[in-house]
């Protein structure tokens, strides 16, 4: 993985990546500079709702929080659904697919759903996604 995240101390890491090779698109430096990646941290780490903003309560905070997070979240689901599409293409089983994306084999048709969605996103006709493979 060309992106490094190495922890320096007990509450702090660094972030490395080669803009040119690792985010032409400038992906990774908008999402810490905007605070998106800030905000999905604070709410996979916060305990309670209320330690989600350090303390603070108000409506302003969590709304920051929750654009921020989401954001990210919506930039990451496209991404997974291109990677779906790849792995797929490159022989990857529905069982497989279930697996990585759900950790449970048995959820095939959401892998499914996950291909033919980044189908669509790639502006990739769907046609009949494999339905006589069931691996």
């Amino acid at each position: 993985m060309p992106v490094g995240v190495t922890r320096t101390d007990d509450h702090t890491a660094q972030i490395t990546w080669n803009p040119t090779a690792d985010d032409p698109s400038g992906q990774i430096a908008h999402a810490i500079e905007s605070g998106r990646l800030a905000a999905a941290l604070a709410a996979l780490g916060a305990r309670t709702v209320e330690d989600l903003a350090g303390g603070d309560t108000s409506s302003d905070a969590f709304r920051a929080i929750l654009t921020g997070a989401s954001s990210l979240q919506a930039d990451l689901e496209r991404r997974i659904r291109t990677l779906v599409v790849v792995m797929r293409n490159q022989g990857a089983t529905w069982a497989q697919l279930a697996t990585l994306l759900y950790g449970d084999a048995d959820k095939r048709s959401s892998a499914r759903a996950a291909y033919n969605s980044g189908l669509r996103q790639l502006g990739i006709n769907e046609g009949q996604a494999d339905a006589d493979d069931d691996q």
